[in-house]
């Protein structure tokens, strides 16, 4: 591919990355609306949510293997169209049972295109670009926090919330476009068997890898979930202050996706141990300073600043690291970072609610500082494994000389 049409492709896929990002967000901010609509409760509209997540993250492997035999291309494309189509059918969804069996099925077509749409960037694109193409396709879900989300929900409570759905999938004709014309045609299809690349899992290095963004993306959630009364309730910030820090905070995960790209060049293990070393601190500082509100606020914004640092890194490590265990089983290696961010994201708002509940809001960071703590320490073994792989590796090949 040339440098215009890789560019090109990087584009496409993050503005689809948008486009999936708000449609699984934007959800929250109509929940009211859903639940008057459709005669539920607030509680059992908010199923609608979890139901999402629940799917994405149990789906998307198995539908990448299941659809493995197929071109990847030819999976990208019928897969993105399909869900723009889900989108569209809400018009139709009545009553909860229809709606609940869209999101599910919207959700495990979200997984499947992000999954292969990174496993093809780091395919097509040259190597000095591959970082940065996989840290702007992840990016495309925060930019989908930061303006999607505000500009559906806005759409929704002006037009009924149906129509924020329908936006979104009129919107999402453009990047369906530009990735029909510059993605290569490819051959690429999983040779290994659906039981052969979720044995994986037996690689050790697999799935500590695994366990770094549980840990991390799971830190960062047990503040983030609970983020809105830290500030009101906490920190004492009025209410009418309280969309601008949010709006910050959202602003600073978008350049987070750059840091990660950074991140993610060369060896990117030691670059994680400094991200959580960070992180670390951060969360540390936010504990100790509670009690001083715009200490606390800047401590939230360095949080933020590194929320997403790690993701660039970790995708590609567990595709590289997939990719010499197995081969074939590429694609199906790129819905492990999704879903282990995903399983930290449940993880951390689990454990958060847990400490609400029993001694409250201030010691949240403490318990985010554990976790930090415990991503270090996986992304120090991981790298100490890497380094005997690597030394395992010089000496075979003196050995045969």
């Amino acid at each position: 591919m040339t440098t215009k049409k890789e560019t090109i492709l990087i584009f496409a896929f993050t503005f689809a990355a948008f486009v999936m990002g708000t449609t699984e967000y934007v959800i929250v901010g109509l929940l009211k609306d859903i639940s008057v609509s459709l005669g539920v409760s607030l509680a059992a509209a908010g199923i609608l949510v979890s139901s999402f997540a629940i799917a994405y993250a149990v789906g998307t492997p198995f539908a990448v293997s299941l659809l493995g035999r197929i071109p990847r291309h030819v999976t990208i494309l019928s897969g993105y169209a399909a869900l723009l189509v889900l989108n569209a059918l809400t018009i139709f969804a009545g009553n909860f049972a229809l709606m609940f069996v869209i999101r599910v099925a919207t959700a495990i077509l979200c997984g499947l295109t992000l999954s292969l749409s990174i496993a093809a960037a780091s395919e097509h694109i040259q190597a000095s670009r591959r970082a940065g193409a996989v840290a702007w396709i992840i990016g495309g879900f925060s930019i989908a926090n930061v303006l999607g989300v505000p500009v559906g929900t806005y759409i929704g409570q002006l037009l009924g919330w149906r129509a924020a759905f329908i936006v979104t999938s009129v919107v999402g004709i453009i990047p369906l476009f530009f990735i029909a014309s510059v993605l290569p045609k490819s051959d690429t299809v999983s040779v290994s068997s659906m039981k052969q690349q979720f044995a994986l899992f037996a690689n050790r290095r697999i799935r500590l890898a695994f366990l770094i963004p549980v840990l991390g993306v799971g830190s960062v959630f047990i503040v983030y979930t609970y983020i809105t009364p830290i500030l009101e309730n906490v920190l004492g910030i009025p209410k009418q202050w309280t969309s601008a820090v949010l709006l910050g905070y959202g602003g600073l995960t978008i350049l987070s996706n750059w840091i990660g790209a950074k991140v993610a060049e060369g060896d990117s293990r030691s670059k994680l141990k400094i991200v959580f070393i960070v992180q670390s601190l951060m969360m540390l500082a936010l504990a100790i300073t509670l009690g001083f509100t715009w200490a606390a606020v800047s401590c939230l914004m360095l949080i933020a600043l590194f929320s997403y640092a790690l993701s660039a890194a970790v995708q590609l490590y567990l595709i590289d690291l997939a990719d010499a265990s197995a081969g074939g089983s590429k694609d199906f290696a790129s819905t492990l970072m999704p879903v282990a961010s995903n399983l930290g994201i449940a993880c951390g708002s689990l454990l958060g609610s847990l400490v609400v509940d029993s001694i409250g809001l201030a010691y949240l960071p403490w318990a985010a500082l554990a976790f930090s703590i415990g991503a270090f320490a996986v992304t120090a073994r991981c790298h100490q494994l890497d380094q005997e792989h690597l030394n395992i590796g010089v000496a075979a090949r003196v050995h045969t000389m």
